[in-house]
């Protein structure tokens, strides 16, 4: 890259300048094109060769101006440090397991490109909240996801709300309403949200969008003054209202408010397996059998045996699913392992060091929706992709959550300038804005408009 260019696309030293008159010409529009440029390549996941895809090339293009931001956020080299290790621990796996299992070189590369890619598009997300507005950033973001649209895949024709339209159009509308600064408005995006996925079937995102609509609501109450205890609170309190609204979705599901077909399904698994959650994920027996049965992991590159796919079968016969249907050998276990959850996949494919990088990733979305509830800074699109990401953690395959994955950890990690600062910020301004004292040079974030 040239160091001309190099030196644009770095984040900005101090406070924003004022906005160029005509006849100057402003060197950040460039730089400001090409971060959207990135998101939205990031988003669209144009596929290439071996799992590659071009918001990957773009993010490698762009590592000379993000790698020097990572530093700046709390818990930023821990997050990509514990995904490198993983990536890592994964292909030595592969081999170590190899006396009982066999292995697929190319299955390797894809899962290995899926991880490291993931890593590399953060670190463009956190550069990113540097030259553009947040509000900004998730728009790009949710432009890129629209593009993504497959009308031709296997699931959409049977709901294309549900396996389509639903998160894109969620991150775009959010985005707007954030970007209009108006807190009414991202409430009544996220109530006809709701409404429209309960309708249609979609029972995580009714539950996912009602809990966001809650949260942006609630932050019209003045915060307190000790931002820590506050944020500590709002992790209690936050576990204590998806609790509440868990029981009560699922107390609509099964009173028909979400139609008849929702009602249906979810009488029936929970006659069979005594849980929703259970019913509705039975992968999650065979995640826990499969651990009892060789907690260290199995590999990136390593391919299901025989004997693995009999452990797993027997985990979910435990909760009276029938495994014999063909979808667990031809999906879960078909050339590969496929738990339906970022946790299952994290463990089969990388072993304890998957563990621990999810471990980090949690920890750093958990306390970033704290501290930004805590300031009054939660909005509907963070809150959105937030909560999708961390009910994939238990329900969705890491490939298709990974946008919201990269979303999520991008715009929830915490700038060490707003840690270091001795005093909350103003009321009605960011907090990832602060900047310190000690910070060799201060990460300038935009957010809202």
């Amino acid at each position: 890259m040239p160091p001309r260019l190099e030196s644009a696309l770095r984040p900005a030293v101090g406070p924003v300048p004022p906005a160029p008159t005509a006849s100057v010409r402003d060197p950040r529009r460039w730089v400001r094109f090409i971060a959207a440029a990135a998101l939205i390549m990031i988003g669209a996941r144009i596929a290439l060769p071996q799992g590659i895809e071009v918001g990957h090339v773009a993010a490698v293009l762009l590592l000379p101006v993000w790698i020097p931001v990572v530093r700046h956020y709390r818990w930023g080299w821990a997050l990509i440090g514990t995904g490198l290790f993983a990536a890592i621990m994964g292909g030595w796996l592969t081999v170590f397991n190899s006396n009982d299992h066999d292995s697929d070189a190319s299955l390797m590369t894809s899962t290995t490109v899926l991880l490291v890619g993931a890593l590399a598009s953060i670190g463009v997300v956190l550069w990113a909240r540097t030259v553009l507005p947040e509000a900004n950033v998730t728009l790009w973001f949710g432009i890129g996801l629209a593009l993504a649209i497959t009308p031709n895949s296997p699931l959409y024709p049977s709901n294309p709300w549900k396996f389509g339209f639903a998160v894109p159009v969620a991150i775009i509308t959010l985005s707007l309403a954030y970007k209009s600064g108006r807190r009414w408005l991202q409430l009544v995006v996220l109530g006809a949200l709701t409404i429209t996925s309960g309708l249609n079937d979609s029972r995580s995102a009714f539950a996912i969008l009602l809990l966001a609509a809650i949260v942006v609501a609630f932050q019209v109450v003045p915060r307190g003054k000790n931002r820590s205890l506050a944020a500590l609170r709002m992790i209690v309190g936050l576990g204590g209202l998806t609790v509440v609204i868990y029981n009560l979705g699922q107390a609509l599901i099964l009173d028909g408010y979400l139609g008849a077909s929702t009602q249906a399904r979810s009488l029936h698994q929970l006659e069979t397996s005594g849980s929703l959650i259970l019913g509705g994920r039975p992968e999650l027996s065979a995640t826990i059998a499969l651990f009892n049965h060789q907690w260290w992991g199995f590999g990136s590159g390593t391919l299901p045996s025989l004997t693995d796919i009999t452990v797993a079968k027997s985990g979910m016969a435990s909760i009276n699913y029938a495994p014999d249907n063909g979808y667990v050998e031809r999906y879960m276990f078909g050339g590969h392992y496929e738990l339906h959850s970022i946790v299952g996949d994290f463990f089969t494919h990388f072993g304890l060091a998957g563990l621990l990088f999810l471990l980090v990733v949690v920890i750093v979305a958990v306390w970033g929706i704290a501290i930004r509830i805590a300031d009054r800074t939660a909005s509907g699109v963070i809150m959105f992709a937030s909560a999708t990401t961390l009910w994939g953690v238990g329900f969705s395959p890491f490939y298709s959550a990974t946008p919201l994955f990269v979303l999520m950890l991008g715009m929830l990690a915490i700038p060490v300038a707003a840690r270091s600062a001795r005093q909350s910020p103003p009321r009605g301004a960011d907090p990832l804005s602060s900047t310190s004292r000690r910070t060799p040079w201060p990460v300038t974030l935009r957010p809202g408009r």
